[in-house]
């Protein structure tokens, strides 16, 4: 299956409006993560606000930029940001997302994919709030699964601890990151999370 997938992105991403452009010429982001995202944004194109795409590859290291904004106009990667993962998904605190989790206390980080829906201030000042679309991220909402900035993703965290710090599942970026995520992701984009 994993083949073809990259195909199936294909395909997808020339099912969208005014979509004649090459996906990610620059191959930035694995393939098959690609290839569910695009079909994710297929399954929810009625939803979606159609001038993004921001996948999330949990598979790397969180000492890596693993967060992708697609521009679906042009194809490219406009941007890329580290970002933090629940503490539950990765219980040895290695930078390594080892599991995912929608279950309510886990502190892990949910799978799937997600709107993008208000913003908010909050304890981390500002914030953005998420609505899961999927099983595997249904509950996102009812545990307060949002995009933040903190401290533990700060550039300083990392060149001390060679590694992010954890969240209670939330996608975390530095102070910086968000700023910029903010100014050029607008409500109801896709947001896929995967591995």
């Amino acid at each position: 299956m994993k083949r073809f997938l990259p195909i199936l992105a294909a395909l997808c991403f020339a099912a969208l409006p005014a979509q004649a452009v090459p996906v990610d010429p620059e191959g930035l982001i694995r393939p098959d993560l690609l290839g569910r995202a695009l079909a994710a944004l297929e399954a929810h194109r009625n939803e979606v606000n159609p001038v993004h795409l921001v996948i999330v590859d949990y598979a790397r290291r969180s000492s890596e930029p693993r967060t992708y904004v697609l521009n679906l106009n042009t194809g490219h990667v406009e941007e890329s940001f580290r970002a933090a993962h629940g503490s539950g998904s990765d219980p040895d605190h290695d930078g390594f997302l080892d599991k995912f989790s929608d279950v309510p206390g886990s502190s892990a980080s949910p799978e799937g994919a997600y709107l993008v829906a208000e913003p908010y201030v909050g304890k981390h000042g500002k914030s953005l709030r998420l609505d899961g679309l999927d099983p595997t991220n249904a509950n996102a909402r009812d545990r307060a699964i949002v995009i933040h900035a903190a401290d533990y993703a700060e550039p300083t965290f990392l060149q001390k601890w060679g590694k992010l710090g954890r969240s209670n599942g939330c996608i975390v970026f530095s102070k910086a990151d968000l700023s910029t995520f903010l100014t050029d992701v607008p409500q109801r984009t896709l947001i896929f999370v995967g591995k």
